[in-house]
């Protein structure tokens, strides 16, 4: 019982890992330019689909 919780749980983070890497690899793809003059909130908002909101 308690490895087929673990499994499930392996397999729940695998996937979750595998559409991260498409979303990553999707923008990796695009060669999306960053300008450091724009500012972080600027740059921050193309690659909003992959990193954490901003607080």
């Amino acid at each position: 019982m308690k490895l087929t919780k673990r499994l499930s749980a392996l397999q729940a983070q695998a996937e979750e890992l595998r559409k991260y890497e498409e979303k990553v690899h999707h923008l990796a793809d695009q060669m999306i330019g960053i300008d450091l003059d724009d500012g972080v909130k600027v740059n921050y908002a193309k690659f909003a689909d992959v990193l954490a909101p901003i607080k």
